[in-house]
């Protein structure tokens, strides 16, 4: 279970590389917040000191997210850091800049901290309110964005994403298929109210309806049973034994309901899978991302169904089965 929940960086360069606008190392640094603060507050100045401080604290890529942070409160691209060493920040942004560096020492999550994830190229708002997408999904939206370009003859292409969290899927899918109308159901309005902001960063606002409730009830009184064409879902998939063994940035910072599913890890999967058959069309699809090891006990949940065809599995970049895709029977079961 631990991939799914390790943090990715805002940037492709995960390695801590030697950063050109940081001054040469000293070789021991024990020194703290306090006495190590620089006296002239410059930008290779200022990502020196925070590197370190990381560094201090065990945080795996000190270089990358002291850049990064500053980055982000300068307005300015990673490569402008390089640019201007040299050049004085002011007084305002060192405050922001020194609270924001405590805070990820304390393992608060870097994309918090920005309010800033990236998910199939498109920049996404999120805090604490909700999950941190993460690349593996991607192969989720990538696999109804294939079916759905088979489905010519469907005038509208309806999808019901359960657990929307900060709508990376639903609006994912919103930009990139047509004719696609979209159900957005989440528990929490919290969660209900970043995936909003972010459809209306992404102009897809009209074509997601936004529901607050638990699982398919949200859809009742929409007239769309037997009509829906994909039921999408990145549940709950951690059992509540594996919640200590998680990353602290995941275990102390991100959402305990948007993580735990019941003493297996599989109890949202069960409830979408048992009611699916009213929602879907014949021959539509339900696709989930899993857990380690638990592919292939979701794809035995829907053989117990008895009206899905065999599940397929999609691997992901560690060629673990992250996606699984289970089709409803042209007969309804």
């Amino acid at each position: 279970m631990r991939h799914r929940f390790t943090l990715h960086s805002l940037s492709n360069h995960n390695k801590n590389y030697p950063s050109p606008i940081l001054p040469p190392q000293n070789g021991n640094n024990n020194g703290s917040l306090k006495n190590t603060f620089p006296d002239k507050y410059t930008i290779s100045s200022l990502v020196h000191w925070a590197k370190n401080l990381l560094q201090e604290h065990n945080i795996d890529s000190p270089s990358l997210d002291a850049e990064v942070i500053l980055s982000h409160l300068l307005d300015y691209k990673r490569i402008d850091l390089y640019v201007y060493p040299d050049k004085p920040v002011e007084d305002t942004v060192v405050i922001r800049y020194k609270e924001a560096i405590q805070k990820r020492s304390q393992r608060v999550p870097l994309q918090y901290i920005t309010n800033h994830a990236e998910f199939m190229s498109l920049d996404f708002y999120v805090d604490e309110r909700v999950l941190i997408p993460r690349p593996e999904t991607e192969l989720l939206v990538e696999a109804v964005i294939k079916r759905a370009q088979i489905l010519t003859h469907e005038n509208e292409i309806v999808i019901v994403d359960i657990g929307v969290g900060s709508g990376n899927i639903a609006i994912t899918l919103a930009m990139k298929i047509d004719n696609a109308r979209i159900f957005a159901i989440d528990l929490s309005p919290d969660a209900l109210a970043v995936a909003k902001i972010n459809a209306q960063r992404h102009a897809v606002f009209s074509k997601i309806t936004f529901l607050c409730g638990d699982i398919f009830r949200p859809l009742e009184g929409y007239g769309i049973e037997s009509k829906v064409n994909f039921i999408v879902s990145n549940p709950p998939y951690v059992s509540s034994a594996e919640f200590d063994s998680l990353q602290e940035e995941v275990r102390n910072f991100e959402p305990y309901g948007a993580l735990i599913s019941g003493q297996d890890g599989l109890q949202m999967f069960r409830r979408i899978i048992t009611h699916a058959n009213t929602w879907l069309k014949p021959g539509g699809y339900v696709i989930f991302e899993a857990g380690e090891k638990q592919a292939r006990k979701v794809a035995r949940l829907f053989e117990d169904r008895g009206c899905f065809k065999k599940a397929d599995f999609l691997k992901d970049y560690r060629h673990i089965h992250r996606i699984v895709i289970a089709q409803m029977e042209e007969g309804r079961g």
